[in-house]
């Protein structure tokens, strides 16, 4: 376990928020010049469960020697498999592709609170 003193420990957050928010633009900016020649129908948020999944891994590591993420992870599927079910039983015409889009939206939020909760809490074993 690598003990971060207050100032790394905000100093990664800061990089991580940098990171993510630049990610987020040049990926519009690559996406929006080549609009003209093919049409994406990504969004950047769309990556960011992959992007805050590493950044919960560290910053829970670094700070607490275990990783959230294994329980961040098994609470969203959890959550999915049980909105699966209900979708599958509720929808006349159930569709794959629009469960797979709903699940990723989720997914993006429910992960950028876990990193956002994981953030709080290694902030409280700094303090």
């Amino acid at each position: 376990m690598i003990t971060i003193s207050a100032f790394g420990f905000l100093t990664s957050v800061l990089f991580e928020i940098v990171t993510v928010f630049l990610f987020s633009l040049s990926f519009n900016v690559v996406k929006g010049s080549i609009r003209k020649l093919v049409t994406i129908p990504i969004r950047s948020s769309d990556f960011y469960p992959i992007i805050l999944s590493i950044y919960i891994y560290e910053l829970s590591v670094n700070k607490h020697g275990i990783s959230f993420l294994p329980y961040i992870l098994l609470v969203l599927f959890i959550i999915l498999l049980v909105y699966g079910v209900y979708y599958v039983f509720n929808r006349d015409n159930a569709k794959v592709g629009i469960f797979y889009k709903i699940s990723w939206r989720f997914s993006v939020i429910f992960i950028f609170v876990g990193w956002a909760s994981t953030i709080i809490v290694c902030a409280a074993k700094t303090l």
